[in-house]
């Protein structure tokens, strides 16, 4: 579902891209912000913090850089990714969450 959101380009990938993004509001503002476990402390809490700053849900994935970035079909190992289409992050959040913790 990651490789075929970046191909509709419903993707925002990298932690500085993603903050960047995340003031943007309409068609393009971020759904849904995705945080591989394996990333610096830093990183991870400077998302979140943002994330909740712009009421953006996120989710830290248990998900390897590397194959974060395989998943993407990028050469390098992003410690992030964000969808920007309501569709695409439902499914993403399906896959990734248990039914508990869905919400709405």
């Amino acid at each position: 579902m990651l490789g075929f959101a970046r191909r509709a380009g419903k993707t925002v990938i990298g932690t500085e891209l993603i903050c960047r993004a995340m003031p943007r509001r309409g068609e393009n503002r971020i759904r849904l912000v995705i945080i591989s476990d394996k990333a610096s402390d830093a990183t991870r809490k400077k998302l979140a913090v943002k994330s909740e700053f712009y009421g953006i849900e996120y989710i830290e994935a248990d998900i390897d850089m590397e194959l974060l970035g395989h998943l993407l079909g990028k050469e390098f190992a992003p410690s992030s990714v964000a969808i920007t289409d309501d569709g695409f992050a439902t499914e993403i959040k399906k896959a990734l969450l248990p039914a508990e913790d869905m919400k709405g």
